[in-house]
């Protein structure tokens, strides 16, 4: 058997268990961390509420009304987002509903610091593109140009972008992670 990373959803049942093993849990059923329940829990709430607020300060971003954000910016008709680029968060509302979360490696778009508290699944901004392919199976749908493409488990509420010209490429990096509702 090869030794090498594959994208395929067949990939080596031993790699995949030695992963598994690494991120600290044998299964994809296993609990959350409070912070990914806390932030699941937040999804789809006022920019006013408490769980909203909760999880910012489980995240280190002590701001109820938004103030020390590094910027905001709106799009029409209803988005804005709220950029937290000192964190590595951006927050997406959609007629003031929290709909999305971006989560930041250091020097994409401006953000200043990696974002480094526990992603859904048990992943980290650490893990390379074939590690969430190896975990998660094979993405919903894929894409992207040059050196920037994107991974994209919609029944999971993620999507995946990574520093690579390639699906395959065993040191792809990633640079940002969006988190949204993905529903019932």
């Amino acid at each position: 058997m090869s030794e090498s990373p594959s994208t395929s959803a067949h990939a080596d049942a031993r790699s995949i268990d030695v992963l598994l093993d690494s991120i600290g849990d044998a299964s994809l059923d296993a609990e959350e961390d409070s912070v990914v329940i806390a932030l699941r829990s937040a999804l789809g709430a006022r920019a006013s509420d408490a769980r909203l607020s909760r999880w910012l300060n489980l995240i280190g971003i002590n701001d109820v009304d938004f103030s020390s954000a590094s910027d905001r910016k709106r799009f029409e008709p209803n988005t804005e987002y709220v950029n937290y680029r000192q964190y590595g968060v951006s927050l997406c509302f959609e007629s003031g509903v929290f709909d999305t979360v971006h989560f930041y490696r250091s020097g994409v778009d401006g953000y200043a610091k990696t974002f480094a508290s526990p992603l859904p699944l048990k992943l980290t901004m650490d893990h390379k593109g074939v590690d969430i392919v190896r975990v998660l199976g094979e993405p919903t749908s894929k894409g992207g140009v040059g050196r920037m493409i994107w991974l994209s488990y919609d029944h999971l509420g993620l999507k995946f972008d990574l520093a690579a010209s390639t699906f395959d490429e065993p040191d792809a990096t990633i640079t940002c992670v969006a988190v949204w509702n993905a529903g019932d």
